[in-house]
C-alpha cells in the first residue's frame, strides 16, 4: 500500500510540474508575440500623417486637447497590466481575471493574455490578438487543454473593433490618418473608422462634459459556439482617466453586449500600470 501511495504521489507531482511548465510556456508565448509587435512598432517610420486638430469633429478635438494626445509626440507602442473580473457566459458568475496587453500603432494591433481563476487550483488561459487586421483567439484550460482556437472573418472583425476602442490606452493613435478616419455626428459623439490590412470597422464614440471619452459602441461579431457568430450591438465604457507620461488614459474599462436593448457586461478591467514605447 505504501508503495502505491508513493507512486501515486510521484505521478501527481510529475503532472503538476508538467502543468506549471505549460502555464509558463503559455505566458512566454504571449509575451513573445507582444514583444514582437512592440519591436515592429519601434522600428516603424514616424507618423507624418497627423491631421490638423481644427479639421477634426469638435468632441474629438476637445478630447485630444484635454487628454494631452493632441500635443504629445506619436506613441508607437504601449504595454499594460490589469486585474478585474470576467464572466465566460452571459448567465455565468463573475470570476477574477488578470491580464497583460501589448498595443502597437504602426500598424494598429494588439496582443492580450488573460488568466481567469475558475476555482481552487484551476484556471483558464486566453490569448486574443489583432495583427495586420487578422484576429485569433486561443483558450486553454489550465494552460493545457485547448477549449477554443478560432480564426476567420468573424474573429478579424471582433478583434479589430476591440482594438479600435482600446486605442484609448494609446490615444495619439487616434490622430493617425493612415489608419483612422473621423466623422462628425453631434456635440458629444463622433464616428471613427479603423482600417488595417484591408479590413475596416466603424464605431461611435461618446464624450463627457469634461471632454474625455466615456465609451464606444458598434456592431461586433459575438461567438455563439460551434463555429457560429452573430453581429451584436457592443458597448465599451471607459473611465477613471489618469496621467501617464503626459497623456490621460482610462484605468477602468467595461465591455458589454446589448441584447434586446439590455446591456450584458462580461468584462471589467482595472488597469494597474501602463508604459509607452520603451516598455
Amino acid at each position: 500500500m505504501t508503495t502505491w501511495i508513493g507512486i501515486a504521489l510521484a505521478v501527481f507531482a510529475a503532472l503538476a510540474l508538467l502543468v506549471l511548465e505549460r502555464r509558463e510556456r503559455f505566458e512566454r508565448s504571449a509575451a513573445a508575440e507582444g514583444a514582437a509587435l512592440a519591436a515592429r512598432a519601434a522600428a516603424s517610420a514616424p507618423n507624418s500623417h497627423r491631421p490638423q486638430l481644427d479639421g477634426l469633429p469638435a468632441p474629438v478635438r476637445r478630447y485630444l486637447e484635454v487628454s494631452g494626445a493632441g500635443r504629445h509626440a506619436p506613441l508607437r507602442a504601449a504595454h499594460l497590466r490589469h486585474g478585474g473580473t470576467f464572466r465566460p457566459g452571459l448567465d455565468k458568475p463573475w470570476l477574477p481575471i488578470r491580464g497583460e496587453q501589448w498595443l502597437s500603432s504602426a500598424p494598429p494591433g494588439f496582443v492580450w493574455h488573460g488568466r481567469v481563476r475558475a476555482g481552487a487550483g484551476l484556471w483558464i488561459d486566453a490569448r486574443d490578438r489583432s495583427v495586420d487586421g487578422e484576429g485569433e483567439m486561443l483558450v486553454k484550460l489550465a494552460s493545457t487543454v485547448t477549449l477554443q482556437r478560432a480564426r476567420g472573418a468573424a474573429l478579424d472583425q471582433g478583434a479589430l473593433l476591440r482594438l479600435l476602442g482600446e486605442l484609448a490606452w494609446m490615444p495619439t493613435a487616434f490622430l493617425d490618418a493612415r489608419h483612422l478616419r473621423w466623422e462628425a455626428i453631434d456635440a458629444d459623439h463622433a464616428r471613427a473608422t479603423l482600417a488595417v490590412g484591408g479590413r475596416a470597422v466603424t464605431a461611435t464614440f461618446a464624450f463627457g462634459p469634461d471632454g474625455l471619452m466615456t465609451g464606444m459602441s458598434g456592431e461586433r461579431e459575438r461567438d455563439l459556439g460551434g463555429g457560429r457568430s452573430v453581429k451584436t450591438p457592443f458597448h465599451g465604457a471607459s473611465g477613471d482617466f489618469r496621467p501617464v507620461d503626459g497623456v490621460l488614459v482610462p484605468f477602468h474599462m467595461e465591455a458589454s453586449w446589448i441584447i434586446e436593448g439590455r446591456p450584458f457586461p462580461y468584462a471589467r478591467f482595472e488597469v494597474e500600470e501602463v508604459a509607452f514605447d520603451g516598455l
